[in-house]
């Protein structure tokens, strides 16, 4: 082989060399540009996954507290509910002693009637004698 022909050579061969490097230095373009938009994109998702996290932490900070004032509600209900029954024991104890004492009186006011009953008839009967003995009222007493 000649020198010219190995020139020839030498010069395709750097030609090829040339068409690579030409090739690669494209492919790395296109590759910088896509990992620049991965990392633009990236970024985005990332701000919006911060923002999500922030709501998420907004919204369980609400549910503790929504929680937390529920179970006050409960415990404040239970303590009314237990405030209640117990007014409610109270007052059953109290409905029984009225209603003892109301048979007491209606057995007392019983007793009344049948002796001021009995007493007003000796009364009349006493009266009827007197008026008889007054007035010479002969019918006898009934």
């Amino acid at each position: 082989m000649t020198n010219a022909q190995r020139l020839d050579h030498v010069e395709d061969e750097l030609e090829t060399v040339k068409q690579l490097l030409l090739s690669a230095a494209s492919y790395a373009e296109s590759a910088n540009r896509g990992l620049a938009e991965l990392t633009l994109k990236q970024d985005r998702t990332q701000s919006q996954l911060d923002q999500i996290g922030e709501k998420v932490d907004q919204l369980s900070e609400k549910v503790d507290s929504f929680v937390t004032h529920t179970q006050r509600l409960f415990t404040r209900a239970g303590s009314e509910v237990e405030e209640t029954k117990a007014r409610t024991e109270r007052l059953e104890a109290l409905m029984l002693k009225l209603d003892r004492n109301f048979d007491e009186q209606k057995s007392q006011f019983q007793e009344f009637q049948l002796t001021t009953g009995a007493a007003l008839e000796r009364i009349d009967r006493v009266l009827d004698y007197l008026l008889r003995q007054q007035g010479g009222n002969p019918n006898p007493p009934s």
